[in-house]
């Protein structure tokens, strides 16, 4: 008996994480949203950005990463992981910007579509400006 509550819990957890279809991972098709930050929007000391966006797919993604760094250092000045399963991201995440030097923000919104490590991405550049 007990075998068989092992095996059925082992099944279960094999099959919690897999793809409700047999869609072959295409990262063309994977719609990304952003509605803020805007494109040259300017952030100040202090400012909270607010990362608002949507991330559509036909079939189920894994999650998603915010990703934001200096675009000449290539520093990352915030990361943010979700790993979630569901065919839409309402993505809502807000730090406070800070620092003493002037930047051009490359944000980063990365979809994982599957657990082999196929992902898409959406890339736009902001600015802070002590």
């Amino acid at each position: 008996m007990k075998y068989l509550i092992v095996l059925a819990i082992m099944c279960a957890s094999l099959c919690a994480c897999q793809k409700k279809d047999n869609t072959t991972p295409d990262a063309a098709n994977v719609t990304f949203t952003i509605t803020s930050p805007t494109a040259g929007q300017v952030y100040r000391s202090g400012d909270s950005v607010r990362v608002k966006a949507t991330i559509v797919y036909p079939s189920e993604l894994h999650g998603y990463e915010i990703r934001v760094s200096d675009s000449a250092t290539n520093t990352v000045v915030y990361d943010a992981a979700v790993h979630g399963h569901a065919d839409r991201f309402d993505v809502d995440n807000a730090w406070a910007i800070g620092g003493a030097n002037a930047m051009t923000l490359k944000l980063e919104l990365i979809a994982t579509i599957d657990h082999d490590g196929t992902t898409a991405g959406k890339k736009m550049n902001f600015q802070y400006a002590p």
